[in-house]
């Protein structure tokens, strides 16, 4: 008696909690942003420059940009526009002006840049990189480690009002390596470690954005079968435990703060997927699994490949250390 009337609640709260899913964002189509260029704060400059680590964060800077465009671009939520190479697209749509056919489609048209209505703004707000050593002189060998480690965060604007959104995805990452018994002029390479850790720190600041702005979503239930609209590319791998939710936006009546509330439905299980979709199966009670409820990622499957930082790389540097150099 007790369950039916949890599910008879919960299905009559699905009702007005599905419309309001996502209701920043348009619906039925994706929306255009633009991400801009990765700035530093003023702290975490002047911090690398007394420990003499300035060029690596410059790199990690400049890879985490390049990284963070691929990453959001492969998730298939968002239109991204262009704004970093500007100049080369406006050279372009000059050209076209004098010199190609007026009748032919493809070219390119002065003042025709699709606009943006989020710009993306990521931010390095922590870094660190450590090289440790301990030197044995008897037998002219040593052991090195490196720790980089860094933390970023991502404003989100609205452009047409220049609001920037109340929730700003923040990550950070820890990345090293290590070499025993090599030899005393041997290293631990320079950019590979860098440029995984602007690596892992994009793909978790890409699901942290989409989460909150496009949270996956169930599409439909046939029978014991469940449509998701995420798959293997934003973490539902064969084996992923997920959870439902029922969501509805609440507004502060002192503040005007819009909160999220959330109520489980239900649990579940990835059963299989492929690059853009997943299909589920419940687990347990189900109080309301239904079209338009929000999905998460409760633990994610080790067949996924997710954890990143644990996946052995190609050593960094020949060296003559008995073990070789691989990300822990």
């Amino acid at each position: 008696m007790r369950v039916t009337r949890i599910v008879t609640v919960v299905g009559a709260l699905l009702v007005g909690f599905c419309g309001d899913v996502s209701a920043q964002l348009s619906q039925g189509e994706k929306d255009t942003i633009f991400i801009g260029p990765v700035k530093v704060n003023s702290g975490v400059v002047e911090s690398a420059k007394k420990s003499k680590r300035e060029l690596a964060l410059e790199q990690l800077a400049q890879a985490l940009r390049t990284e963070l465009v691929t990453e959001i671009n492969q998730t298939r939520v968002f239109t991204i526009v262009e704004r970093e190479r500007k100049d080369d697209i406006e050279l372009e749509q000059a050209f076209a002006q004098v010199a190609v056919d007026p009748n032919d489609k493809n070219a390119a048209q002065m003042m025709k840049m699709k606009g943006a209505k989020y710009a993306f703004l990521p931010r390095i707000d922590a870094f660190e990189d450590r090289t440790a050593t301990t030197k044995y002189e008897a037998i002219q060998r040593k052991d090195i480690s490196r720790t980089v480690w860094a933390s970023a965060v991502v404003s989100i604007v609205d452009t047409t009002t220049g609001e920037l959104l109340p929730e700003s995805p923040s990550v950070k990452v820890k990345r090293g390596n290590s070499s025993e018994y090599a030899r005393m002029d041997a290293g631990l390479g320079g950019d590979e470690l860098v440029n995984a850790v602007a690596k892992e720190l994009a793909e978790k600041l890409a699901q942290e954005t989409v989460t909150l702005m496009r949270p996956a979503k169930v599409l439909t239930v046939t029978g014991t079968q469940i449509m998701i609209n995420r798959g293997s590319e934003a973490g539902f791998t064969a084996g992923s435990e997920i959870e439902f939710f029922a969501t509805e936006d609440v507004k502060d009546e002192d503040t005007g703060e819009v909160f999220k509330n959330e109520i489980s439905v239900g649990k579940g299980v990835v059963k299989r997927a492929d690059a853009k979709q997943s299909f589920a199966e419940a687990k347990g009670e189900n109080l309301g699994i239904g079209k338009g409820v929000v999905v998460k990622i409760l633990k994610r499957s080790p067949a996924g490949g997710v954890a990143v930082a644990k996946k052995k790389e190609a050593p960094l540097s020949s060296g003559s250390g008995e073990k070789p150099l691989v990300f822990n």
